[in-house]
């Protein structure tokens, strides 16, 4: 079983397989809102000589069981990447192994390259799913050292080659973001150039007028858009299509890949963007103070989880416990208002608020009576004196 993306790298594994390996090579093409047509990659598979194709549309999947899931929990990997590929990575496996086992297969094998981070999340997956089928990747074992080795055993074995550019990044795209590396993108000190961006618009470029949208969530999770109610994908594709028009959700980062070093990434996430801003505000308005520090800590921690290929974990469902127990009243609407790459909040109402306007006036009678705020202030001003006393600070 083949993880077949229809490019280049799993093209030429796809004939590697069969040539050099001797197997019976079955691809699974996964629908993840790439922008790619599934029967052309599933042709191109044929031609390849896959012996037959698994071609499946997994876009709901993907939104409600993986980015849904990072979006309730706050995942943001270094404060720049929404784990769009890493959260499709598991998805992928979960579907090898299952078509592995109908059919009988002994191994999968994946396109990943030997320095990259998804060759983890791939071989780590299926490990955890099924510790009886072994895993092949032909980037680690094959003598093809560059892209333009690749297209030339492609050529040379009269492979079906993709429309090729002169550009030489790597990218990888689903409904939740595109990331892009490698070749023109290697020297941090280099702008990205604009031809790398692939679903937003330049910001200069973007609408002079800016346009105010409103998303609703019910426990923690975005149901409808612009009081329109959505299934998952078309709100997320509709999310996308607007904030990426306005230039929102670009990130040209440097971050700390799982081998141990760091890789200049740049990223597209318009709807994971304005969902991540829309759901944190709505969370100020409607969770705790106690709940609102302590978060963000585990937020942190399950990113890296998804990251470093840890999703079939028991600390991973865990906390996907500990997050879907924290959004019950994370329910509501925020409008945002979206301009030239920007994202700022208009408002923001729920039912379950508890924020108490009367309790932060300051002029207006009632609220928290004067001598309580007495009280209270003396026990912070006792804990003050005592440390003086003790280790009083120097002027």
């Amino acid at each position: 079983m083949l993880a077949y993306s229809g490019g280049l790298d799993t093209t030429a594994a796809l004939h590697w397989l069969k040539r050099t390996r001797g197997l019976k090579v079955v691809a699974v093409a996964l629908n993840m809102g790439q922008g790619e047509d599934l029967d052309e990659v599933a042709q191109r598979a044929i031609e390849a000589g896959a012996d037959s194709v698994h071609a499946m549309d997994r876009r709901r999947t993907f939104v409600k069981q993986y980015c849904f899931k990072a979006l309730r929990a706050g995942a943001r990997y270094e404060g720049a990447y929404y784990l769009s590929a890493a959260l499709s990575r598991p998805l992928i496996a979960t579907e090898l192994v299952s078509r592995a086992r109908e059919e009988g297969a002994r191994f999968v094998a994946h396109g990943a390259p030997s320095k990259g981070n998804d060759q983890f999340r791939f071989e780590c997956s299926v490990a955890a799913l099924d510790p009886e089928i072994k895993c092949i990747a032909p980037m680690r074992e094959w003598e093809l050292k560059s892209r333009d080795e690749v297209i030339a055993y492609l050529k040379r074995n009269n492979l079906p080659v993709k429309k090729l550019g002169d550009t030489a990044y790597s990218s990888d795209r689903n409904l939740w973001g595109v990331r892009s590396s490698a070749g023109e993108l290697e020297d941090p000190a280099q702008p990205a150039p604009e031809y790398v961006y692939q679903i937003t618009t330049n910001p200069a470029d973007a609408p002079d007028n800016p346009e105010a949208i409103e998303i609703r969530f019910q426990g923690g999770e975005p149901v409808a858009l612009n009081g329109e109610k959505l299934e998952p994908v078309d709100l997320v594709e509709r999310v996308q299509k607007i904030a990426g028009a306005h230039g929102v959700g670009r990130f040209d980062t440097v971050e700390d890949r799982i081998l141990g070093f760091k890789s200049r990434e740049v990223y597209e996430a318009p709807a994971a963007h304005v969902l991540h801003i829309a759901h944190e505000e709505l969370e100020r308005l409607t969770l705790d103070h106690e709940m609102i520090e302590f978060k963000p800590g585990l937020a942190a921690r399950y990113a890296k989880l998804v990251y470093d290929s840890q999703w079939f974990t028991k600390l991973r469902e865990s906390l996907d416990a500990f997050f879907r127990e924290s959004q019950e009243f994370v329910t509501g609407t925020v409008k945002l208002q979206l301009f030239k790459g920007g994202v700022q909040v208009l408002g923001r109402h729920s039912e379950f608020s508890i924020f108490d306007r009367e309790a932060t006036r300051r002029q207006a009678e009632g609220g928290i009576p004067a001598a309580s705020v007495a009280g209270y202030l003396e026990l912070r001003r006792l804990n003050q004196l005592t440390h003086s006393f003790k280790q009083r600070p120097r002027m």
